[in-house]
Order: C-alpha cells, then structure tokens, then sequence
C-alpha cells in the first residue's frame, strides 16, 4: 500500500443498499488536468442524480488517457502523493464516497505501472498495479506488472481492484476472493472489436467467484484503438445489473447478497482455499 494510505472502518454509510457507478469516460490524450475536471463533472452530476451512490470507477490510465503510451511516463505520478491523488481525496471528501481511477505510477523502484488507486473521504485506501500486460499494445515494454492483489474495507464492503486484461483470465478477482472481497471495481481500457468479449470477461469474473463487479471502460477513437463499449455493474449470479449507456452504469449493490448467493448456487471458492492462511485487510 502506498504511503498515506489506510483502512476505512465498516459502516460509514447508513443505507441498506448503496449504488456503484461505473462512468464509461473519454479522457483527452495527455490532459491531465482536463481529465481531471472530467473526472470531478462525471462523478458530481452521478452523485446528484443517486444520492445513494458510494463508489465510482472511471476507466484506465484515466488521467492521461489510454493513448500514446511510449510517452506516458512524462504524466506519471506518485500514488499517495501526484496532483490525482490529491484532486481525488478533495473530491471524495466533498461527496462523501470513493472513487478508483487508472493512472500511470512512477514506481519508486524505478519504472512506471499501468496504476489504479482506491480514493475514499479519509484519503487513499490501496493502489493496484496491473498484472496482465497487453502484448499487442505493447504494454510489457511501457510497464513493470504488479503482483499483489490488496483488499481493503471500503464503504462496508470488502473492496479490491482490477484492471482491463486482468479480467481476461481468473487469476487477480480469484485473488481477491480469497482474500474476502466482495466487491471488484475494475476500470478498463477494452478496444474494439472485442466488446462482447470485455462483456463476458465481466459476467464470467462475477459469477466464478460470486462477488460484484463495476468496470469503467474508456470511450472514443484514438490514434491506437477505438473504445466502443461500455462497462456495466455485474451481480455475484453474473447478471448485468445495469442497462446500456453510453456514460454511466448504475446499480444497487446487497453486500449480503454474495454469501446467500453462494449458498443457493451451491459456488465456492476453490479447495486450495481452505488450506490458506487467513488473510488480513490491507
């Protein structure tokens, strides 16, 4: 976890079923602080319309836009300290919820990651790197890949972080399941023409380990890809919760649903599960 950050206690909010928003954005390739502002209308103006909403997720590499990545580490920021952080934590204060967001991180190992943070009123929670680097786009040659998969209390529920290709196989929401998330906020990046694949991907990762799922794809056609399909919010049954829009998926998330949901459908985590030790908050 990055420095700054912590756990939130549980029950923060009072409602008996709070909504997650997934905000399908087009940030403007290397403008930040547009993106940013961006950012601050989009989760405002779902904030004003769901009163109830306590988590937002908004797409990958949001702050600088999935587009010209041989030059992305001139936007690449600090986790706990960069300029989004801090313009996050602001605004999660003031509407009183959380917001996940992609960016690239300057590791102060050396490199930069294809990033996400976790930003809640009481300031950064965890910062996810992606795991599963896209060959085709040349990803293994920009980014470091992360390994860990932190989970922490966030608004109640159990909350970790994928991002984009991550969904593409079961590994990292696996990781998380077992670590007792119920709640993967995952913003993305899927291009075109594999739209009803990011769809399946989504559904497939709900349902395999019967938690929520929120994902937040970018949107528009860039010199590289064309982003043409929005995310959606997808229940532990693998429903999609959300109807199709093209900016924003709204649904309630019941943070007793997972565990009913398990013992109806008769899924459980794997067996391997039960010989690990208990895993701890982070």
């Amino acid at each position: 976890m990055a420095p700054g950050a912590h756990e939130e206690p549980s029950g923060a909010f009072g409602n008996a079923h709070p909504l997650v928003a997934a905000l399908h954005l087009r940030p403007e390739p290397g403008d930040v602080l547009g993106n940013l502002l961006l950012a601050e209308r989009a989760v405002t103006a779902a904030k004003g319309a769901h009163p109830g909403l306590r988590w937002a997720v908004l797409p990958e590499l949001f702050t600088t836009g999935y587009a010209g990545l041989g030059n992305i580490h001139r936007h690449a920021e600090d986790a706990g300290r960069g300029p989004s952080a801090a313009f996050f934590a602001e605004l999660a204060r003031r509407l009183d919820l959380y917001v996940a967001y992609g960016f690239p991180e300057r590791r102060r190992s050396g490199g930069v990651s294809d990033s996400a943070n976790l930003i809640g009123p009481q300031g950064l929670l965890l910062t996810y790197r992606k795991r599963r680097l896209v060959r085709t786009t040349d990803e293994p040659g920009v980014f470091v890949p992360g390994r860990e998969v932190p989970v922490v209390r966030a608004g109640g529920a159990r909350v970790a972080l994928v991002i984009c290709w991550d969904l593409g196989s079961p590994e990292a929401v696996r990781k998380a399941a077992l670590k007792g998330a119920d709640l993967i906020l995952a913003p993305a990046g899927w291009r075109h023409p594999w739209g009803r694949q990011y769809d399946l991907a989504c559904a497939a990762r709900a349902l395999d380990n019967a938690v929520y799922l929120a994902s937040a794809n970018q949107m528009g056609d860039y010199p590289e890809a064309r982003f043409d399909a929005p995310g959606g919010v997808y229940g532990p049954n693998g429903d999609r919760l959300c109807g199709r829009s093209d900016d924003r998926s709204v649904a309630e998330v019941d943070l007793g649903l997972p565990e009913r949901w398990r013992g109806s459908f008769g899924s459980t985590l794997p067996e391997a599960a039960a010989t690990l030790a208990p895993q701890p908050l982070i």
